[in-house]
């Protein structure tokens, strides 16, 4: 059927869109004022679907751009319709990209499609996991859709420069991440005439860190972490007493504990270094992940169920929770506070310290660098080279040596006293 009842283009908006009646029949078409080509075409059914008109190979062709829904928006049909603009602008035929998975198969040169083959081919790196990190959590959100061969360095740097607006650290390495794929992916483009990272704009390398919090702080953030509902103050506390990254203690996955043993298994697919890691637990963590209730849930089936996650996300309970940059800023101003100081007069601090913090202590407790190294799960240092290829010992015996002296320590901190019987750190 004809496609009929033209107008002039508006500045269409998600409320508009969802107060558009369908015609009596045919179709009709709404162009969009702030993306040239990029028109909603409402059906009789009521249906919305964004197109872009564009010439591309000398022909015109109306691209399916998407459905208009509740995840999909008008402000995404304009992201989406600006890359493929992109695209056709560099000479490629996008077209292709917008079929299902199954019907564009191989064909796309998306940086979507060929990511698989690309962590196929580095699937034997230990940092398989974080590539796969990288890639699937900054870049494939924001260009994953563009063909590979039509990103240009102008593009990384916009890429880059939005996640180095919050994130400095990991700009450089999505960058890095992003560069190692187009070394890779260049022999299998063929007009792609330069790696477009080589060029682009990235954050300047930064300062190495090395704040570590004082037995005050230490002790302020510990009573910080008792007034903190879950997941913050439970999560604080098992940061303090194992020393694990940020990510792997609140992602982590119910199964991953055997309090019955005393054991916290991190797998390779969640640990920084793509190696799996055992965390000797002590009893004032097995008490404390006890202590942790299990979220119900519904399950797809309609059953009941929990949601697998120690620390699930509130209204996604089968994710991890975020919020990460709020929740430091009220633990900032929290601990100054449990300190009598104002805010700005505490040396700044982040989760990450804690990590550094606990491997500092465990030094002043006389634990062996090897040993603080494999609490830590580093694989550098004196456990990196050809050190780490012959050295297989597991240090199991060791790490729960150290974290359980760890485990003492924190608590005569906390009691505020330079020594004596350890106390209860939970309850």
């Amino acid at each position: 059927m004809a496609v009929g009842n033209r107008q002039a283009a508006v500045a269409l908006t998600d409320a508009k869109l969802k107060g558009m009646k369908p015609p009596a029949s045919g179709q009709i078409e709404l162009p969009d004022a702030k993306v040239p080509g990029l028109r909603v075409r409402i059906g009789a059914s009521g249906a919305q679907t964004f197109i872009l008109r564009k010439r591309v190979g000398g022909k015109v062709r109306n691209i399916t751009v998407g459905r208009y829904g509740p995840r999909f928006g008008i402000a995404d049909a304009r992201k989406k319709a600006r890359s493929l603009l992109s695209d056709i602008e560099a000479g490629g035929d996008p077209t292709a990209t917008l079929e299902t998975p199954r019907r564009a198969g191989k064909g796309a040169q998306t940086i979507r499609n060929m990511l698989p083959d690309y962590l196929a081919a580095k699937a034997g790196l230990r940092s398989v996991g974080e590539v796969k990190r990288i890639m699937e959590g900054y870049v494939l959100p924001e260009i994953g859709d563009r063909l590979a061969d039509a990103v240009t360095r102008a593009d990384v740097t916009r890429l880059i420069d939005g996640i180095a607006a919050t994130a400095p650290v990991m700009a450089r390495a999505t960058h890095a991440q992003l560069s190692a794929f187009y070394t890779w992916a260049m022999p299998r483009l063929d007009r792609l005439p330069a790696n477009p990272c080589r060029d682009a704009g990235r954050p300047p390398k930064p300062k190495a860190r090395d704040r570590v919090l004082s037995e005050s702080e230490l002790r302020a953030l510990w009573q910080v972490a008792e007034d903190e509902a879950l997941p913050w103050g439970a999560a604080l506390k098992l940061l303090i007493l194992t020393g694990q990254r940020r990510e792997e203690v609140f992602a982590a996955d119910r199964d991953e504990f055997d309090l019955k043993a005393g054991v916290w298994t991190i797998p390779a697919d969640r640990a920084k270094n793509g190696v799996a890691h055992r965390v000797p637990l002590a009893g004032e963590a097995v008490a404390l992940l006890e202590s942790i209730p299990a979220i119900a849930i519904t399950a797809e089936d309609g059953s009941d169920a929990t949601s697998p996650k120690l620390f699930p996300a509130r209204s996604r309970p089968m994710n991890a929770p975020s919020g990460f940059s709020k929740a430091q800023a009220r633990f900032r101003v929290s601990l100054a506070k449990k300190l009598k100081k104002e805010p700005e007069t505490v040396p700044d601090w982040t989760l990450h310290d804690i990590r550094r913090t606990v491997a500092t202590g465990l030094q002043r407790l006389g634990i062996r660098v090897e040993v603080t190294e494999a609490v830590l799960n580093h694989v550098s240092g004196s456990r990196g080279g050809i050190v780490g290829v012959y050295q297989r010992h597991s240090f199991d015996a060791e790490k729960r040596h150290a974290l359980e002296a760890w485990t003492a320590e924190v608590a005569r901190i906390v009691r505020g006293d330079d020594g004596g019987n350890v106390v209860a750190l939970h309850g």
